[in-house]
């Protein structure tokens, strides 16, 4: 089996740890990417630069590429690209090429701030609570400010009062305010099963962020967070493959600030930790 990593930048971690999985299978680990700098191409046994995942050539670059390299199962890793991704994925599959990616329905949850604070409220997952900005005055500073359809760290603000908060709205496009939760940082990867129950869950500590994807981090047996993943698994509508989802921890309260329907980027800790979602990813292709 030959695999495809898309968006594959500086994921070399990830490229590395798909070879060693595919090594036993005599397969090979390729990669694609929108720039010509990417450290992980270089790391990849085959790659080649593709247009924007939003060009209308997107699908026929990739599927072209695949064919070429016999590329039977795709890893998307960038949260712009899942949208696409889940829509073409009937598409790849008739080329019997698989996608790890979720359906459509939790990919417009993920990708999008309110959407996951309503999803969290709905399920009754412990979240941080969401404003209209026009409700300024009353609100608990400080506040977090961020694009409602962001990535990564792009855009979030700290608002300590409301003249902070009114100058960074006027400047975030298509802005969310939420309450500034409390305590550690956590990310935990989660593997959804064909039948939408968590097959394993591993929770790590956000030592230090770089762009807002980790960069030190340590794994931490922390049950009440793996619960919220086999529960998480279990609600959203059409999760499976490898998804996270982030949150903020201290004494008294847990609050799930995000949800990520792709690998996340400390995903290689949960891998050396003995949680191997590209072997699952295998088995189920």
């Amino acid at each position: 089996m030959n695999v495809l990593v898309s968006s594959a930048g500086r994921r070399g971690a990830l490229v590395r740890l798909i070879r060693e999985t595919l090594r036993p299978y005599g397969g090979r680990v390729c990669a694609v990417d929108m720039g010509p700098w990417s450290s992980a191409c270089r790391l990849a046994d085959a790659w080649q630069l593709v247009p924007r995942f939003d060009d209308e050539e997107f699908f026929e670059a990739v599927a072209e590429f695949c064919k070429r390299n016999d590329v039977e199962l795709i890893v998307p890793t960038h949260d712009l690209e899942l949208a696409v991704y889940s829509r073409l994925s009937p598409l790849f599959e008739s080329l019997g090429i698989h996608v790890a990616c979720s359906g459509t329905k939790t990919v417009e949850i993920a990708s999008d701030k309110l959407k996951t604070f309503h999803f969290l409220k709905q399920v009754g997952i412990p979240t941080v609570e969401c404003w209209d900005v026009e409700d300024s005055a009353a609100l608990p500073y400080p506040l977090v400010i961020k694009p409602r359809c962001g990535s990564g760290s792009d855009g979030v603000r700290i608002a300590e009062d409301e003249e902070e908060l009114r100058f960074y709205h006027k400047r975030t496009p298509n802005p969310v305010v939420q309450s500034r939760a409390a305590g550690d940082e956590y990310t935990i990867n989660f593997f959804v099963g064909p039948n939408r129950e968590c097959l394993s869950a591993v929770p790590h500590l956000r030592v230090e962020t770089r762009g807002g994807e980790v960069s030190k981090c340590v794994t931490k047996r922390h049950y009440p967070l793996i619960e919220i993943a086999q529960q998480l698994a279990a609600s959203l509508p059409d999760a499976r493959g490898p998804l996270c989802f982030q949150a903020f921890c201290n004494d008294d309260e847990i609050r799930v600030i995000e949800i990520n329907a792709r690998f996340g980027g400390g995903y290689p800790i949960a891998h050396q930790a003995g949680a191997n979602f590209v072997q699952l990813l295998i088995e189920m292709v």
